[in-house]
């Protein structure tokens, strides 16, 4: 999207404000509103391509509310489970570079909806981690949620960049990515190593912090990016129908030939958040004279698509 366009969201939107609360397999709950009419049947609800968001925990407690047998919306405000991770949602922007322009879907620039994590955690990691190894952790040239100003800090677990474009109602999720967990299990792997041959005591802080953020928030960590972006994006934006790309048409599109992201995050993610796979196209991308290129170069381009309601 253009850059005046995305500055223009990001001022209206709350700044430091959006917390976003997640426990394992929220989305179900949060997802089944939003794809589900009122008053429904449940029999005629699990005959169709949401049928597995009913399976999943927090949705079944409340579906077995029900006992007329029909679907009821607001239900779903009370689904709950612990333990949950409070998150604080941050807005960025990423484009204008080189590598960024071959990691876009088209020419413009990305809107970037940043998972931060909570104090607590920053706390733990001041606390565990030496000078010499907060460097493990530190990707600026990423678009992470940087420190202000003001002195305001978070660090970010996660992130997803989004290109939207307002007149057709429609976004593009171009990326999910957390390098956060990433990291901890790699500094894990390292640190034991450094403490076995080298008998630093000052080890066993830092494998206690990898220890805890890769136990507490791998579980939950994708799904809470594309958890957060859907909620985002319906519900701050108002945009109902959301694209998400394929592993194979992505990578073509997107120009990425090396080091190539995991494939879950393009394949079994989406499935498990029941998105659609279709042939069909993103309207905004088809004005494009490049995207019409490519189609006709790769007529098997494939998409994962929610239509929301």
């Amino acid at each position: 999207m253009k850059k005046l366009h995305l500055q223009e969201i990001i001022a209206c939107l709350p700044k430091d404000k959006t917390r976003f609360q997640y426990f394992r397999d929220r989305y179900s709950a949060l997802l089944l509103p939003w794809l589900v009419e009122e008053g429904a049947l449940l029999s005629d609800v699990k005959k169709t391509h949401y049928a597995p968001l009913l399976n999943k925990q927090p949705a079944k407690q409340v579906v077995s509310q029900f006992g007329d047998g029909r679907f009821h919306a607001s239900a779903f405000n009370q689904a709950w489970a612990e333990p949950h991770e409070c998150f604080l949602l941050t807005l960025g922007q990423w484009g204008g570079g080189f590598h960024a322009e071959n990691q876009t879907s088209r020419k413009g620039h990305n809107l970037v909806l940043q998972l931060n994590m909570n104090n607590q955690y920053l706390s733990l990691f001041k606390r565990c981690m030496h000078d010499d190894a907060k460097y493990w952790f530190e990707c600026h040239w990423h678009p992470v949620l940087k420190k202000r100003e003001n002195g305001f800090y978070r660090q970010t677990l996660g992130w997803a960049r989004i290109d939207l474009d307002l007149d057709t109602g429609e976004a593009l999720i171009e990326e999910i990515q957390s390098d956060w967990i990433r990291d901890a299990r790699s500094c894990k792997r390292y640190f034991e190593r450094e403490q076995k041959e080298r008998g630093h005591e000052k080890y066993k802080d830092l494998i206690r912090y990898c220890d805890t953020i890769v136990k507490q928030l791998s579980p939950v960590c994708d799904e809470a990016i594309l958890a957060s972006v859907l909620w985002f994006l319906r519900e701050e934006i108002g945009i109902k129908t959301i694209w998400y790309h394929t592993y194979d048409s992505g990578s073509r599109l997107k120009q990425i030939k090396y080091r190539k992201p995991p494939k879950s995050v393009y394949s079994t993610l989406p499935k498990r958040f029941c998105f659609k796979h279709t042939d069909e196209h993103p309207e905004f991308l088809m004005k494009e004279r490049s995207y019409q290129k490519h189609v006709r170069k790769h007529d098997d381009t494939a998409w994962f698509v929610h239509r929301l309601i």
